[in-house]
């Protein structure tokens, strides 16, 4: 089968924007929950917990107080989602060029938003919930926490990596597709490039020596900044 064919040109879906409202419903529903068990909530309420899940400040119990607590978070996720949707609808609605170029915009677009609008109202729910039980006790068990934000994170890149196969696989790039692997590296030993431009964004060629450091300091850094912090609170 070769790689680069004439594509049918999929139809342009409207970007769900149940999930918007669904992530400003969950901050909603929580403040909801903190107005029905005001009387439970310790004045003043738990605000930062250290590594061992025991709080260690506190902070005056206020509408003004709970309403930041709760409605930051949820304006980001709403905010960052919202953004997002109307970025890359408009970007595959307004693409020119080859069929090709306009066919693969338009299904990663249609494939793409559903799972990101599902991911971050989980991860808004996540945060809003723990948010809700830690002001009503002085423990928290924090690496439980960290754990499934972590597999919420790891789920959604996989569940994109899975929709940029079928998409590689439906809508070739002809230049680039052939060298992915597993829907999210780019390996290719004849390409000089440490980095490739692809749909929307850019990828490290993994073939390419300088995307190994690039790559370890990107991921390492974080995980060194987040080891101390740790051992600093113990």
């Amino acid at each position: 089968m070769a790689l680069h064919r004439e594509p049918q040109m999929p139809e342009l879906k409207n970007p769900p924007w149940i999930w918007v409202w669904l992530i400003l419903a969950t901050g909603g529903f929580a403040l909801l929950a903190v107005y029905f068990n005001w009387e439970e909530i310790p004045d003043p309420f738990p605000s930062h917990w250290n590594a061992r899940g025991e709080a260690d400040a506190f902070t005056e119990k206020t509408w003004q107080q709970m309403i930041f607590m709760f409605g930051l978070p949820t304006l980001i996720f709403t905010a960052t989602v919202a953004g997002s949707f109307a970025f890359m609808h408009q970007h595959a609605k307004h693409l020119r060029g080859e069929d090709w170029k306009i066919a693969r915009s338009r299904a990663m677009t249609n494939s793409m938003l559903k799972p990101l609008g599902l991911w971050m109202f989980v991860l808004n729910l996540i945060i809003v919930v723990s948010m809700y039980f830690s002001i009503t006790t002085v423990e928290i068990f924090s690496p439980l926490l960290i754990v499934g934000l972590i597999l919420v994170v790891v789920a959604l890149l996989w569940q994109m990596a899975g929709v940029q196969r079928w998409v590689d696989e439906q809508y070739p790039d002809p230049k680039i597709s052939k060298h992915m692997k597993w829907g999210m590296f780019y390996y290719n030993p004849e390409d000089p490039n440490m980095m490739v431009h692809r749909d929307l964004n850019s990828t490290f060629n993994m073939a390419h020596k300088g995307s190994w450091v690039a790559m370890g300091a990107l991921l390492g850094l974080p995980v060194i900044l987040v080891a101390v912090l740790i051992i600093a609170t113990l």
